[in-house]
């Protein structure tokens, strides 16, 4: 038999028998219609043996349809459906069946599985018995891997709604439970069993009226998503839902939103408490974006600066006065930075032309991305503050003033005795004038010196404040004490951090403080010793300095009055010295402390801040 043909007197018998002896041309028809057929077509006799299969089909499955002649039908089928394809073939051959239609596995020549959708019927010959049966197929391999992967894509669905926190149910269009997952009976507090195939209305009836119950309906009349909110009262929990309508009816996914909800309040109760801290402070507050533009102001700020609030949202600060602001650009900048700013003393502008003295207080606003969205402002007035500092330092004025006038009346009165003495001594003729005149010089010049560091006090010099490195100043210092100390047996010790940082400062008068220290320290040690010179940056940021000397210490009691005009423990000194070093270092807007111990030693311990970047590149 040639590849995909039928026999002539085959097709001609087949024919005759089918349309009991209609013409040849029937037959022709009905071979050509088998063999270019669009699906794959099989006659088999009663055995299952292959008489004719098209190229189609033969093709399909790897083969030629020489080489499928008188081939049994069980070496194509899969061993999966071979069992069950006999029982129905068998089921035609014995009138059990008229036909029958299934979908069933065949079996390339190489292995590959073909799914074909089968309809076989049987053909009898005139006297009743079995002539043929013949089967149509058609591939449907890829509707089966289609369906194969809308199985699994189901199943993964199915694994993912048992999973999710979110409880989730379906609702036919009866209203009736057709799917609910483990969330949804734990939410409900009812099992499955419970729930599927009876309505909302009879496994739920504390929802009938509810929003929920409501949404349900209205998203499968409507064809169209509903969300809700509500408060569920049998459980006590805040519920968040989605009604989707879908084919069956209503899907819906609901969400426990309590701990969210309470979050919200907490959160709301903060801020209200926030904003009322903020709205009712005496403190100016203001909130500035990146562009140092206003965002918020509160009460305070707007009754103190006289400007509306109107006038001062999403603007640049119009209290700052013009020669300040690339000072106060600068704070800002370094507050975006993430710097804290504390109680920098500047001042304000008013709307009027009034003049406020205010401590400024900045601090970044950190974002949810942890990252600087803004800073906040809080400015107090402290002009009131500063009268009374000022009140107060004219008092002390006063008292230092009439310590000084007795002290100065005092000091200036022994050498003056002295003078008096020896001029009348002279008037009368004494011998050994030049003696007594050089003892005469001697008070003049301790009278003169102590005129001189009344005038420090009372009119010290021009100062010129610039950024210098403090190690070349204590360099000098030491340089120039050095011989001295060394005919008093004293030894230096300095040590200076690596890379200190600048300082803004007057550098003579930072000598001056230097020398009176380091004098003071070779004069406490009249039998020689060390003196510990050291330089840092302490927790702060600012510059350390500390002094150490290994002199005979001074009582605490005594300590306190250190400072004092004209009290000192040195055979004549005159008590101006330290007076004006801590004068010297208070506008450097530093400290300067001194702590003694009898026996051990002195420690004269000072800080002064160091330069800020910005300011250094003015």
């Amino acid at each position: 038999m040639n590849d995909g043909i039928v026999p002539a007197n085959l097709s001609e018998k087949l024919l005759l028998d089918a349309t009991k002896g209609e013409t040849h041309l029937l037959a022709d028809l009905a071979l050509k219609s088998f063999t270019t057929s669009q699906s794959g077509t099989i006659l088999l006799d009663a055995d299952c043996n292959l008489l004719f299969i098209n190229d189609r089909l033969a093709s399909r499955l790897g083969y030629t349809a020489g080489q499928l002649t008188k081939m049994n039908l069980q070496a194509l089928v899969h061993p999966g459906e071979l069992l069950l394809c006999m029982h129905h073939l068998s089921q035609l051959i014995s009138g059990e069946l008229p036909r029958y239609e299934t979908d069933m596995r065949w079996i390339r020549t190489d292995g590959e599985i073909v799914w074909m959708n089968v309809h076989a019927f049987e053909v009898k010959r005139e006297n009743g018995s079995p002539h043929y049966i013949c089967m149509h197929s058609q591939e449907i391999s890829a509707l089966k891997q289609t369906e194969a992967a809308l199985r699994e894509s189901q199943l993964i669905m199915a694994s993912m709604l048992e999973t999710i926190a979110d409880a989730y149910l379906m609702l036919d269009r009866n209203g009736r439970f057709i799917y609910v997952n483990r969330s949804a009976e734990m939410l409900l507090q009812r099992s499955r069993a419970e729930l599927l195939g009876r309505t909302l209305s009879m496994a739920l009836p504390e929802w009938i009226g509810s929003s929920l119950y409501k949404a349900c309906q209205r998203a499968m009349e409507d064809a169209s998503p509903v969300f809700v909110q509500e408060y569920y009262a049998h459980t006590n929990r805040w519920i968040e839902a989605n009604c989707s309508p879908c084919k069956p009816g209503v899907s819906v996914f609901i969400r426990d939103v309590t701990l969210l909800k309470e979050q919200e309040e907490t959160l709301r109760t903060t801020k209200q408490q926030l904003d009322s801290m903020i709205e009712h402070t005496a403190d100016h507050i203001a909130i500035l974006d990146s562009e140092f533009k206003l965002v918020r102001v509160n009460r305070a700020f707007i009754r103190s600066s006289g400007f509306s609030e109107q006038e001062l949202i999403g603007q640049r600060l119009p209290t700052i006065p013009e020669e300040l602001w690339i000072e106060t650009e600068l704070l800002f900048r370094q507050a975006f930075q993430g710097k804290q700013i504390s109680q920098f003393e500047t001042v304000r502008r008013c709307k009027n032309g009034s003049i406020l003295d205010i401590s400024l207080t900045l601090s970044p606003i950190v974002g949810p991305e942890h990252d600087i969205t803004g800073i906040c402002m809080i400015g107090r007035d402290i002009s009131e503050h500063k009268k009374t500092e000022e009140h107060l330092r004219n008092s002390e004025k006063l008292a230092v003033a009439g310590q000084l006038a007795a002290g100065v009346a005092h000091e200036i009165r022994n050498p003056l005795t002295s003078l008096k003495g020896f001029t009348q001594f002279l008037k009368s003729g004494a011998k050994y004038k030049d003696q007594y005149l050089d003892i005469m010089i001697s008070e003049l010049e301790r009278i003169d010196d102590i005129i001189g560091e009344l005038l420090m006090l009372a009119r010290p010099p021009s100062a010129v404040f610039q950024n210098n490195p403090i190690s070349p100043i204590l360099t000098h210092v030491i340089s120039l004490l050095e011989p001295g100390a060394h005919l008093n047996n004293v030894q230096f010790t300095t040590y200076l951090a690596p890379d200190l940082p600048m300082i803004y400062c007057e550098e003579n008068q930072l000598k001056q403080v230097f020398i009176n220290i380091l004098k003071n320290a070779i004069e406490a040690m009249p039998r020689g010793g060390n003196v510990d010179i050291t330089a840092g940056i302490n927790s702060h940021g600012e510059l350390s300095l500390t002094f150490r000397d290994e002199g005979e210490g001074i009582p605490a009691e005594l300590v306190k009055r250190l400072g004092e005009p004209f009290y000192t423990t040195k055979a004549g000194g005159s008590g101006l010295g330290l007076m004006v070093s801590q004068k010297i270092i208070t506008e450097h807007n530093g400290r300067l402390s001194i702590e003694s111990t009898p026996g051990q030693g002195t420690i004269v311990a000072m800080t002064i801040p160091t330069a800020a970047e910005d300011f250094s590149e003015l």
